[in-house]
């Protein structure tokens, strides 16, 4: 039995002995870089890996947020208790933080790679920092434990 195998030059390894190995070849014939693309890829999964960081962050920072102003009644549902928000405004002043940490990383990330995303991720941070701005300048009366 003979078998005839038939490629439509789509794509794969080129490395026929001219030297080409690590390089694939498009339909066109244009050579591509398998490993630049591969670290391109690279780079971006870890890019997406820290931008899903930042917005696990800010849901985080979403529900501290619907917890202002309440307690946990006995049946487990939130009902309403003012004065007693002091330490859940500063856990979400410490996470707002961490995100502004990890936005000022993507930035930089996004200056040099990703220069598409770097006007999202500036104006995230903005907002992070005027959010932090607020809890600065208001500190004396979110400080205290009858905060509302």
């Amino acid at each position: 039995m003979v078998m005839v195998v038939m490629g439509c030059n789509s794509g794969g390894v080129s490395g026929e002995g001219t030297g080409e190995e690590g390089k694939g070849r498009k339909g066109d014939g244009s050579v591509i870089d398998l490993k630049v693309i591969g670290e391109k890829i690279k780079d971006a999964v870890e890019f997406a890996e820290k931008v899903k960081e930042v917005h696990t962050l800010v849901k985080s920072v979403d529900e501290l947020a619907k917890a202002i102003g309440k307690k946990i009644h006995n049946d487990g549902s939130l009902t309403t208790e003012s004065g007693k928000n002091g330490s859940l405004l500063a856990g979400a002043h410490s996470v707002i933080l961490a995100i502004k940490t990890k936005l000022e990383a993507l930035e930089q990330k996004a200056i040099d790679q990703f220069a598409a995303m770097k006007a999202q991720v500036t104006t995230a941070k903005t907002a992070s920092t005027d959010l932090l701005n607020k809890f600065k300048d208001k500190n004396a009366e979110l400080g205290k434990n009858e905060v509302t």
